[in-house]
């Protein structure tokens, strides 16, 4: 598909596309593979959305001859205030307490000027890669009026509202609920349409300190995303204070909780009471494999010896929402990555083992995302949805996966948005990319 094959106005048709089955509503399907999710349609365009197949033959037909069409990515938690400062802080020797160290050391760097231009990028990237809706984290120490990155957001997500549905995240030590003015920052939150977040150290999670927490957001009406047992220290039991304060207080807003490391290090009855209370109080999950990976179970000179991946299999099993996100971007935490939810699902595949059920774990990465962040419009492949997606030069998972360098087309609204896609995955060569 290319941008010169759409026609400019008017109605057309993506014919024999391959598309997984849990990421489509309403679409007629056919020669469905149980076996790797996937399954041939042909997705109808007209004014920007997908759209019923129509009775009538009135339409320009795009064979897009069995390639691959995911929905437009949702990265629902990432850095943009620390991406692209790897240059300036170096690299962690240890694990996050050393990332932490060298960023908090760069945050006098993080003037308006600079925040503008290192979020601005990291947007575009975002946006060049086929990411539709993003949710990032802000450090916010001091109230929310007060913080440069803040200001800079605000006046980004008006900038990039037509290309891309951006949330932000306050993100504070969990402390900052016993200040005296823990209200007002809640109510700046709320007054900036942000989500109240918290970094949840061992032992900090304690259940009277969460009620008062669940309380303020409760009254405030602000969704909580947290940074919770990002460690492999067995005895780190966050998540289990958190889902137990839920279903406590009785909170009926979103809660997401992030990382949930120490799951992977914790003997299997310890871990599934927990997942069983997370599964309970309804939580939604979202795993961060890259950072984790390059954070935890290091320590100079020695070979890592787990992941810190977390127990996404178990927890779906349960009925929980997982999904998977981009985290950190170039910077101490990971000094990696290009905003590409393309390549962490390919990581993610690799690292969780999940190369013969991929097909039921693709909404992972789009539509469960989206719901979780009450987005729902995106991350599915729907009629009157908009019409967002990537195409892929490639006609299965494994074909998907293998290649290093591999040629896509991000679709926005029914037009490409750059570059083009070779009708034939089999004709391609490794130069033919966005």
């Amino acid at each position: 598909m290319s941008a010169a094959s759409v026609p400019p106005a008017g109605a057309f048709a993506l014919v024999n596309a391959r598309v997984p089955v849990a990421v489509c509503d309403g679409l007629a399907l056919r020669d469905a593979d149980p076996a790797s999710g996937l399954a041939t349609t042909d997705l109808y365009i007209r004014d920007g959305r997908f759209a019923v197949a129509p009775e009538r033959q009135e339409h320009v037909s795009i064979d897009a001859a069995g390639t691959l069409v995911l929905p437009g990515f949702v990265d629902m938690h990432v850095h943009l205030d620390k991406a692209y400062t790897v240059h300036r802080t170096g690299l962690p020797e240890g694990g996050l307490l050393d990332a932490v160290r060298l960023s908090v050391a760069d945050a006098p760097n993080r003037t308006e000027d600079d925040l503008r231009a290192r979020m601005r990028r990291s947007l575009e990237r975002a946006y060049a890669n086929g990411t539709v809706a993003l949710r990032t984290h802000l450090d916010t120490p001091d109230l929310p009026q007060e913080s440069p990155a803040w200001r800079v957001f605000v006046a980004l997500r008006e900038e990039f509202r037509d290309r891309l549905e951006l949330q932000a995240v306050a993100l504070m030590a969990l402390e900052r609920v016993d200040a005296p003015g823990f209200s007002e920052r809640c109510a700046q939150i709320a007054r900036l349409g942000g989500v109240l977040g918290m970094f949840v150290p061992p032992a900090m999670a304690d259940a009277e300190r969460l009620g008062r927490l669940f309380d303020q957001a409760g009254k405030h009406g602000l969704d909580v995303d947290f940074h919770v047992d990002e460690t492999l220290d067995v005895r780190a039991d966050g998540l289990a204070t958190i889902a137990e304060a839920v279903l406590a207080s009785g909170f009926s807003r979103r809660v997401v909780v992030g990382h949930c490391c120490s799951l992977s290090a914790q003997p299997h009855d310890v871990a599934a009471a927990t997942l069983d209370r997370v599964a309970r109080a309804g939580l939604h999950v979202v795993a961060l494999p890259a950072t984790n990976l390059f954070l935890q179970d290091r320590d100079a000179g020695c070979t890592p010896r787990r992941r810190g991946l977390t127990l996404v299999k178990e927890m779906r099993a349960r009925g929980i929402a997982v999904s998977f996100a981009s985290d950190n971007v170039c910077d101490p935490f990971y000094p990696y990555g290009d905003f590409d939810m393309f390549e962490i699902m390919r990581e993610t595949v690799r690292l969780a083992h999940l190369e013969t059920e991929i097909g039921a774990w693709a909404d992972a990465f789009a539509r469960r995302p989206a719901e979780t962040l009450g987005l729902a419009p995106h991350g599915r492949l729907a009629p009157g949805q908009p019409a967002d997606f990537v195409q892929f030069a490639a006609r299965d998972w494994i074909d998907l996966f293998c290649r290093s360098r591999l040629a896509r087309c991000v679709v926005r609204n029914g037009r490409p948005i750059d570059g083009r896609l070779p009708q034939r995955p089999d004709t391609m060569t490794a130069q033919e990319t966005i």
